[in-house]
């Protein structure tokens, strides 16, 4: 067996690895659904992909495209996993459950992986990728003052420099490959799409602060100042000591305080840290009331997260944006 197929076999039982744990999670975790990074159709999209991506690999079938393919996927992660380290992330996501820093990942798994797809190549792998993308991306002239070429030889050409990515083509293996992905990538599609995990359990909770409105603050009694807010008026920012946003929105909210001071019976400002706790971005002088989130059980949210409370009643809520100033004061003057 060459290097070459060795790597991409390596490399399918990794795809297949992650899918497994991402999958594990989805079962077993709930999301957030407020971006598309949370949103569980996508996120059941990368599952089904990276299972059928490992399966094609460990297969063998049609080398040249398989690491052409796998190359372009492995920089698409290394790209996302770069803005991951940068922006601060805890975990890069990859493995489901199993929190594991993007910088780790990167220097680890992306950047060896690629380094090898680059190094072991199926033979005449490169030149068929050349070939290609030579004869699509260029334009459908054949020079200055030439007519546009048609379609349809456009069309043929491109399918003739697709020839090199299919030699040989094994019919009985290609049946197989493609059966064993479809009853994979259908079955767990079924049962990712049909068992949610539920909201709230006494080992986690799921947060919805925009459906906390016109309530009492349901997780006041978690929260260590709980008694505080239930008196007054108050602007409460949930925040994680690690969400990039969170470290925006501290000081900014820190400063509100400030141009609130003496003001206490108009409105005052908390900031609640959620678990797990760390060193976040709270100056050490802040004029913030600062309180916890119990860690009696695992909280989701997307941070930062802000509720407008009169007398512990909530009157506005935003999720994984912390309102300016204006909008707050505007608030502000339609409850007095």
């Amino acid at each position: 067996m060459k290097v070459s197929d060795v790597v991409l076999r390596i490399l399918g039982v990794l795809l297949l690895a992650t899918a497994m744990l991402k999958g594990h999670e989805l079962l077993t975790t709930p999301v957030a659904n407020t971006d598309i990074w949370s949103y569980r159709p996508f996120l059941i999209l990368q599952v089904e992909f990276e299972l059928g991506m490992g399966i094609w690999l460990i297969s063998g079938l049609f080398k040249r495209l398989s690491w052409l393919v796998t190359a372009l996927c492995f920089t698409l992660f290394s790209g996302v996993t770069l803005y991951q380290g940068i922006s601060g992330a805890a975990s890069c996501g990859c493995f489901g459950n199993v929190h594991v820093n993007p910088w780790i990942t990167l220097s680890l798994i992306d950047l060896p992986a690629l380094i090898a797809l680059i190094l072991f190549r199926p033979s005449g792998a490169l030149l068929a990728a050349r070939l290609f993308f030579w004869r699509v991306v260029r334009p459908r002239s054949g020079g200055r003052g030439e007519s546009p070429r048609a379609p349809e030889a456009w069309l043929a050409t491109v399918l003739r420099a697709s020839r090199r990515f299919f030699r040989p083509l094994p019919f009985m293996r290609c049946v197989w490959v493609a059966g064993l992905l479809l009853i994979a990538v259908g079955t767990t599609t079924v049962v990712l799409a049909k068992n949610k995990p539920e909201t709230s359990t006494s080992e986690y909770e799921v947060l919805e602060p925009l459906t906390w409105v016109d309530k009492e603050l349901p997780i006041s009694r978690e929260i260590d100042i709980g008694a505080e807010l239930s008196q007054g008026n108050w602007l409460v920012l949930l925040y994680h000591h690690d969400c990039p946003d969170c470290a925006k929105a501290v000081p900014v909210y820190e400063q509100m305080a400030r141009d609130l001071d003496g003001n206490d019976d108009f409105l005052r400002i908390a900031l609640v840290e959620m678990p797990p706790y760390g060193n976040g971005p709270v100056s050490k002088e802040s004029p913030c009331l600062l309180g916890k989130l119990s860690q009696k059980k695992e909280w989701f949210v997307t941070t930062p997260a802000v509720a407008l409370l009169k007398d512990g009643k909530v009157a506005s809520a935003w999720e994984g944006e912390a309102p300016e100033f204006d909008a707050v004061m505007e608030r502000m003057a339609d409850l007095l």
